[in-house]
């Protein structure tokens, strides 16, 4: 009866077993067809055009190159945007004493300085953007020089002018030093060559 139970349990396991395997079979085929169909695409005129040329496909070395250019070159253009830019201009440095300054009080003599320092700066950014207008008269008498007299001018509008540092240097001057973009520059000559300023 053992042995019967046995042939019984193996029989009706290959019944249950077929059926799945069975089943399994049309799955896997349609599977597998749909793979290879996937892969049966038509090749486009332009790879047909290489093909036909016998230029081969790139490899794996050659993505993996390309891939490194084009890493290099992003991380040039970072590196690049991150850098200051350069914004030409003209600068220029007035000086002024603190002891010549009209005050008894030496934090106002400081503060007197500055200004001067600064208007001095002003007047150096004028003269490089409008010119200067110089005046001499020289008398000779008897062949002999008897007076040489000369005097300067500066005329003009200032816009835009940025400090770019106030510092003392030594124990009695301090130096201020003014800049003006090109922007600005050209602005100034504009409406100077038009009559504004």
């Amino acid at each position: 009866m053992a042995h019967n139970l046995q042939a019984l349990h193996s029989s009706t396991t290959k019944v249950v077993i077929m059926p799945i395997f069975n089943l399994v079979k049309p799955i896997g085929a349609i599977a597998v067809v749909s793979l290879l169909a996937g892969c049966d695409t038509a090749i486009p005129s332009f790879q047909v055009q290489s093909l036909t040329n016998n230029i081969m496909r790139p490899t794996t070395g050659t993505r993996i190159a390309a891939m490194q250019q084009s890493t290099n070159l992003l991380n040039e253009k970072t590196k690049a945007s991150g850098e200051e830019t350069f914004s030409p201009s003209i600068t220029a440095v007035g000086f002024s004493a603190i002891a010549i300054q009209p005050s008894k009080n030496l934090n106002q003599r400081r503060l007197m300085a500055i200004r001067a320092a600064k208007l001095d700066a002003y007047r150096g950014l004028t003269e490089q953007i409008y010119g200067i207008n110089l005046d001499g008269e020289t008398t000779v008498a008897e062949a002999m020089l008897t007076s040489d007299k000369m005097s300067s001018a500066v005329r003009g509008t200032i816009m835009g002018a940025k400090t770019v540092k106030i510092e003392p240097t030594g124990n009695d001057t301090y130096e201020v030093e003014l800049s003006v973009s090109e922007v600005h520059i050209k602005r100034l000559i504009q409406n100077y060559t038009r009559g504004l300023l």
